[in-house]
């Protein structure tokens, strides 16, 4: 692939923490890897911790940053798929404005420390691979400690169901039993990298965090994120998507923080975890009287 143009979209929301460093490291692959022309896109929704000031101090200096703010989206969107979906949507239509012929598009979350457990040269690494081989037109991090993005995951031989929407449905008809829910159909499907690397999955779709894809002969004119009008809170954006690509894969060696809040249930000692179920029975009954 000529003229490479490698373009990161990033959505941030309270993004403090970790905004800067993300920022940093693909400024420094910039830099440092003159084969590729790198871009990056942010799209910034509600920020009030100083995220935005930020973004503001590295777009002022630097003209390959595009940033551009999407605010007060939960008063007019009750879903936040519908929210995240508008969001990397404008960042898709700042890119059809630039028209890219070849391109490799790479949306991500500015929550986590992007580049923390795979380097920047790593990185770059696995972006001329991806780019040099005709396998794959979308490949994806695993996470670390535990795989956490199960609603955007369909895999054969892992997990090739909605897990929200079926416990959402559930629960609606049984009010006891939330534990065992999220145990067998979210927490259980966590896998540890060491299984991940273990195994060849067949990967229909994935994200977790962000996700690599290869947009040529006009793709990038082709796609949009879209929201199932019939479940807009239980169908992540990501599943639409992904069904405009062929092959897709889980890259082992490409690793990514998995945010400790979608994770926390596999970090918790064996007390701690006997006093989280003990806390879902007693929502459980909140929940029953309050309904009632």
């Amino acid at each position: 692939m000529t003229n490479l143009n490698v373009a990161f979209c990033g959505l941030s929301k309270n993004c403090i923490n970790t905004i800067e460093e993300n920022i940093k490291q693909i400024f420094s692959m910039r830099n440092n890897y003159k084969d590729v022309n790198i871009s990056l896109f942010i799209v910034d929704s509600d920020s009030s911790d100083g995220t935005k000031e930020i973004i503001s101090k590295y777009e002022k200096d630097n003209e390959f940053i595009v940033y551009r703010d999407l605010d007060d989206l939960e008063k007019n969107y009750n879903s936040r798929i519908e929210r995240i979906t508008l969001s990397r949507n404008l960042c898709l239509d700042e890119l059809k404005l630039k028209n890219y012929d070849n391109l490799i598009y790479i949306p991500i979350d500015l929550d986590v420390n992007l580049f923390e457990l795979t380097d920047i040269e790593s990185f770059h690494k696995i972006l001329t691979s991806f780019v040099n081989q005709n396998t794959y037109d979308a490949i994806f991090p695993i996470s670390s400690p535990n795989y956490y993005d199960i609603f955007a995951l369909r895999a054969k031989g892992w997990h090739n169901l909605n897990s929200s929407l079926l416990i959402h449905k559930i629960k609606k008809v049984i009010f006891f039993g939330s534990f065992f829910l999220n145990y067998f159909l979210i927490f259980r499907k966590q896998l540890t990298e060491k299984k991940i690397k273990s195994k060849n999955f067949n990967v229909i779709s994935a994200f977790g965090g962000a996700g690599m894809y290869k947009l040529i002969n006009n793709k990038l004119l082709q796609i949009e994120y879209m929201t199932d009008k019939s479940n807009p809170e239980h169908v992540s954006e990501h599943i639409l998507f992904n069904s405009n690509f062929e092959n897709l894969d889980i890259l082992s060696d490409w690793v990514i923080p998995a945010p400790a809040e979608h994770v926390r249930f596999h970090t918790l000692t064996f007390k701690e975890k006997i006093v989280y179920f003990m806390k879902t029975i007693k929502n459980d009954f909140k929940q029953k009287l309050f309904i009632k």
